[in-house]
């Protein structure tokens, strides 16, 4: 399906809209249906005399990525930039995140790349925040789309919920106060966040156990990467996976509530969180 009603929602909900050029036929393939829609940061320096620094590149792509790169790209001073009413090479695999199930991430999402350069990758980089402007206008714009859509505020996620590959964007962004400020546009409550600390696991087809070792039969299984909400940590059987060994198990309640093993979490052999109590 296109969007080609991209902009006039937009501006429908009060967002400062610019077309960019053929952005109605410009398409990186034919696969779109999308249910959610995905936040990035460009990692490019932005400010107030160079407002959209990855316009073009987010028009014409990259030398290994062929564009366009997003749906919208937000300015410094928070208008969007309308790049494509189609599919757009923007997410990559989607482990899957609340909502958005695990597949092609770009037939499934609409994109905004943010022009920010977020926390400068771990390269010693520029450092920037994202702008209140570009905060507010995402928001609106969010909510909007969702409700075209006929989607809520959980179908609003960040790269780094739904990559595959470690993807960190956007950064500096709470996604879900982010998703409680989509709801309260889209004149809902807020998304209920699962009880516990977000970790993200790395393996695909992760059995979730009833008890802290591998006995039971499985509750259920973590079929891609994905976000686990630890609620706390409890010793049990050591397993093994991937050269490592681990006898800490923790006790998760999202996306199905049982015990993983540690070693299938990323983060340090015993997670940042209390013991389960005995």
């Amino acid at each position: 399906m296109a969007i080609s009603w991209l902009a006039d929602v937009l501006r429908s909900a009060g967002v400062q809209v610019v077309e960019e050029g053929a952005w109605l036929s410009r398409s990186a393939g034919s696969s779109f249906a999308p249910v959610g829609v995905l936040w990035h940061h460009t990692a490019a320096q932005s400010s107030a005399s160079r407002p959209a620094p990855a316009l073009q590149i987010c028009i014409d792509g990259r030398s290994d990525l062929s564009g366009p790169l997003c749906h919208a790209l937000v300015d410094y001073n928070g208008v969007f930039h309308v790049i494509s009413a189609n599919r757009a090479n923007h997410a990559g695999r989607s482990a899957g995140s609340g909502p958005i199930p695990a597949g092609d991430g770009n037939t499934l999402m609409v994109g905004w790349e943010i022009d920010y350069a977020g926390d400068g990758s771990g390269q010693g980089g520029p450092v920037q925040q994202m702008t209140a402007a570009q905060y507010d206008a995402s928001v609106a714009a969010t909510a909007a789309v969702l409700t075209r859509l006929g989607r809520d505020a959980s179908s609003a996620r960040g790269h780094r919920e739904t990559s595959t590959t470690g993807k960190i964007d956007p950064s500096f962004i709470d996604l879900d106060q982010m998703r409680a400020d989509v709801a309260v546009a889209m004149g809902q409550a807020p998304p209920t966040t699962p009880p516990g600390t977000p970790f993200r696991t790395y393996a695909s087809n992760v059995n979730v156990r009833p008890t802290p070792d591998t006995s039971g039969t499985p509750v259920g299984t973590l079929a891609s990467p994905t976000t686990v909400y630890v609620q706390c940590q409890t010793p049990g059987q050591s397993v093994t996976a991937n050269g490592y060994t681990n006898d800490l198990w923790a006790k998760i309640s999202s996306p199905v509530a049982g015990y993983v093993n540690n070693v299938f979490i990323e983060g340090p052999a015993s997670l940042p969180v209390e013991a389960c109590a005995i």
